[in-house]
């Protein structure tokens, strides 16, 4: 009986790790450099986060597209293209002591950019970028919408930003 009973008190946690793990989890993870720095890191799971964007006030959850919306087909359409295209880097900029090289790699779009004591990194994913777009053309995009679609970004570092000895990583595990 309380072979039983052990069971079912250890499926409940085993649950809630498993539905946590196939929906995914967002992780925050900065650090502060200097003796009164600190590390923090924060790890959400996408479930927590797509039930409190749904609390978002409804004055917050409306972007206005009226200039955009003519041109989001040929956006849609552009990154279509983009993700069909073949890997490469798309776009150098260098200037004085500022780099930026934006690169096609994958499903990805990867920005870069890189100044002295600062280094910016960022991934979108062009299959989230599509579907934002399909949404907006829809008339809206909501919070919840945009948290369901990091789920479409699994195990990608979104950004990645360090600034003299500070490090802040966000990631989709």
């Amino acid at each position: 009986m309380l072979l039983k009973i052990g069971a079912v008190l250890a499926a409940i946690p085993l649950s809630l790790v498993a539905v946590v793990a196939g929906t995914g989890v967002v992780v925050v993870d900065v650090n502060q450099a200097g003796p009164d720095g600190h590390h923090i890191v924060v790890p959400v799971p996408l479930l927590l986060a797509e039930s409190a964007a749904v609390f978002v006030p409804e004055k917050a959850r409306h972007v206005d597209l009226r200039e955009a919306r003519p041109y989001l087909p040929a956006a849609e359409a552009a990154l279509a293209a983009l993700a069909d295209s073949g890997d490469g880097e798309l776009v150098t900029v260098d200037e004085r002591d500022q780099h930026v090289r934006i690169v096609k790699k994958g499903p990805n779009l990867e920005v870069h950019v890189s100044e002295p004591g600062q280094n910016v990194d960022v991934t979108v994913p062009l299959e989230m970028a599509s579907s934002v777009l399909r949404e907006a053309q829809r008339g809206e995009v909501t919070p919840a919408t945009l948290v369901g679609l990091l789920g479409r970004a699994r195990l990608t570092t979104l950004a990645d930003v360090r600034s003299g000895d500070d490090h802040v990583r966000v990631s989709v595990w």
